[in-house]
């Protein structure tokens, strides 16, 4: 089933089978604000700790704001400065999408977004659907313009956490790169064993959330599984994201343990380059260009079940 609904005084559409509910905020980029298992009426997404959602504009600080849930970091995640046809474009963090005001048509019990960017020209369509313990996104970005554009694409669920959580990353990885200084992994671009590491508070699992503060790494290559996942044993469940690894063949992860405006979440996101900005995917040789009349399409579904 498809309907409209209210969540936290936003106007929402909600799908919903016998497995799952999610809610999805079209004014506010798309946002799938949450995700629940029925048996257990179980949530997985992180919730909105302001407990309202007020509109942003473009250029807005993404800290100010609801950072939750699960959104489409297009076409950075850093804020960056990108030059296309001989004009400066400044790319906001996290992109433009998180603040992007979505058309949503409905079909059968498939929700359709669609927007297009007034500053870059790109057309950005998704259509969301439940399918028995899976969420699926379907995308399809098309550049209409005679620019090409380099855009990352990153997912950015942020999920709930339980004490007893774990990480899983595809069992091909086997290193580990630290994207920013920190008193758990080191230095920035510091490469570590995958998943038991050391950094300069000790050994640290990285299939577990940190004690405190925050951290972020990438497989330190591209995966050769497109599929990731989160255990919760005490809740008995798991979560599974699933996707083309030629789609999408790189892979980050998250977490903050109070060191992000005092949030608790973590985020395993695929992604298309490596990583998080346009100057550094460039300079590691991993900046996707979305070229002039060029579509990409590509899918990602999330499955909840129980653990075996």
């Amino acid at each position: 089933m498809l309907n409209p609904a209210t969540f936290m005084g936003a106007a929402a559409w909600e799908l919903e089978n016998e497995s799952l509910s999610a809610v999805i905020l079209p004014a506010h980029g798309g946002k799938v604000a949450s995700l629940v298992y029925r048996p257990q009426n179980w949530e997985l997404l992180f919730q909105n700790p302001k407990g309202c959602f007020k509109r942003a504009e473009r250029g807005d600080d993404f800290s100010e704001y609801e950072a939750c849930g699960f959104d489409d970091a297009f076409p950075t995640v850093d804020a960056c400065s990108v030059r296309i046809g001989g004009r400066e474009v400044q790319y906001p963090d996290h992109g433009e999408l998180w603040s992007a005001d979505f058309t949503a048509k409905p079909e059968g019990d498939t929700l359709n977004l669609h927007w297009q960017s007034p500053e870059l020209g790109y057309i950005y369509e998704k259509a969301l659907s439940l399918a028995g313990n899976s969420l699926i996104c379907r995308y399809h970005i098309h550049n209409p313009g005679n620019q090409p554009i380099p855009a990352l694409w990153v997912c950015h669920c942020l999920v709930h956490c339980e004490p007893d959580i774990r990480i899983l990353m595809p069992e091909d990885v086997r290193q580990a790169e630290n994207t920013f200084d920190n008193d758990w992994l080191g230095e920035k671009e510091r490469k570590l064993p995958y998943p038991m590491a050391s950094g300069p508070r000790g050994d640290i699992d990285l299939q577990c959330m940190p004690k405190d503060g925050a951290l972020k790494y990438y497989a330190a290559s591209p995966v050769k599984k497109g599929s990731c996942r989160y255990e919760y044993p005490h809740s008995g469940l798991y979560a599974e994201l699933r996707y083309d690894p030629n789609k999408l063949p790189y892979l980050g992860f998250w977490a903050t343990a109070g060191g992000y405006r005092g949030d608790v979440n973590c985020a395993l996101e695929p992604a298309n380059g490596y990583y998080d900005s346009i100057d550094n995917a460039q300079r590691h040789n991993a900046c996707p260009i979305l070229g002039a009349g060029e579509s990409w399409t590509f899918e990602l579904s999330i499955k909840l079940d129980k653990l075996a």
